[in-house]
């Protein structure tokens, strides 16, 4: 099992809406500044991104609100990969407040090589990426395919 990285927050006024609650477009400034976060942790910084003429983009995202934020709450956001293949990072993010879920969201994000195409997962993140993953059975190497035999792990 892998571990999650997290950072600790807090609402700010100009965060929330005629409602009183954190915007619900604020959610996606809280789970990107986490990523950012992530990445630059494990060694994966965008200025040596561009500068090499690659980049990482999001390929989509996925949000379940389940509770509002609300003025001055303290909140964690958590992420762990939830799948890594050959060109795909996917991640799971979660949005806690003492315990409590407040959203969850899955994301989809791809590395692209100078030209803007689709590139493999560089090696040189590759092992950063793993540590992370909740599930090692679902990273590259380990993808299951579907025979006669039934399922077996496959070495790529």
């Amino acid at each position: 099992m892998g571990k999650s990285f997290s950072l600790d927050f807090q609402v700010r006024d100009y965060e929330l809406d005629q409602y009183g609650v954190v915007n619900n477009a604020v959610y996606l400034n809280y789970l990107e500044h986490t990523r950012h976060e992530f990445m630059l942790s494990i060694g994966v910084g965008p200025a040596a991104l561009a500068a090499s003429g690659q980049a990482l983009t999001l390929a989509g995202i996925n949000i379940r609100f389940r509770a509002p934020l609300r003025s001055q709450d303290r909140f964690q956001v958590e992420l762990s990969i939830s799948r890594l293949s050959g060109v795909r990072v996917e991640l799971h993010q979660r949005i806690l407040r003492l315990g409590e879920l407040i959203l969850e969201a899955w994301v989809e994000a791809l590395f692209l090589n100078e030209r803007g195409r689709p590139m493999r997962v560089p090696a040189a993140h590759r092992d950063g990426l793993r540590a992370y993953l909740a599930d090692p059975e679902k990273s590259e190497g380990n993808i299951k395919r579907q025979s006669k035999g039934g399922s077996r792990a496959v070495r790529n």
